[in-house]
C-alpha cells in the first residue's frame, strides 16, 4: 500500500473515531440534562403533594369532599394553555394532569378515612 493511501486511511479512521466519540459525548451531555430535569420534576411533584396534603387536611376539618370536579377542570384547562406554549399536546397534558389528580385524590381520601 502506498504511503499516501495509508496516511489517508489512517486519517479517515482517526476522524471517524473522533466524530463518534464527540457524538457519544453530546449524547451523554443530553442525558445528564434529562436526568437533572427529571430530578427537578420529581422534586416539584413532591412539593405539590405536600400542598395536596395540606389541602386534604383543610377539607377534612371543613367537611369538604376530596373530589372537586369544577376545580379540576379549571386546572386542566389552564395547564392545556400553558402546555401549548411549550409545544406539549393537549392529550399529553390531560393524561399528565389526570395521573397527578388521581394521586392527589388518593392522598386526600386517605386523610378523610383516617380523621
Amino acid at each position: 500500500m502506498k504511503l499516501g493511501k495509508l496516511f489517508f486511511l489512517t486519517s479517515f479512521f482517526v476522524f471517524i473515531t473522533l466524530y463518534v466519540n464527540a457524538q457519544q459525548d453530546s449524547l451523554q451531555t443530553y442525558r445528564k440534562s434529562i436526568d437533572s430535569l427529571d430530578l427537578q420534576v420529581i422534586q416539584l411533584l413532591g412539593k405539590r403533594m405536600e400542598v395536596v396534603t395540606a389541602i386534604g387536611k383543610y377539607k377534612v376539618v371543613h367537611h369538604i369532599a376530596p373530589l372537586q370536579p369544577k376545580r379540576f377542570q379549571e386546572i386542566v384547562e389552564k395547564n392545556i394553555l400553558l402546555g401549548k406554549k411549550e409545544q406539549l399536546s393537549e392529550t399529553f397534558i390531560r393524561a399528565l394532569m389526570d395521573v397527578i389528580h388521581q394521586e392527589s385524590l388518593k392522598k386526600e381520601k386517605a386523610l378523610q378515612e383516617n380523621k
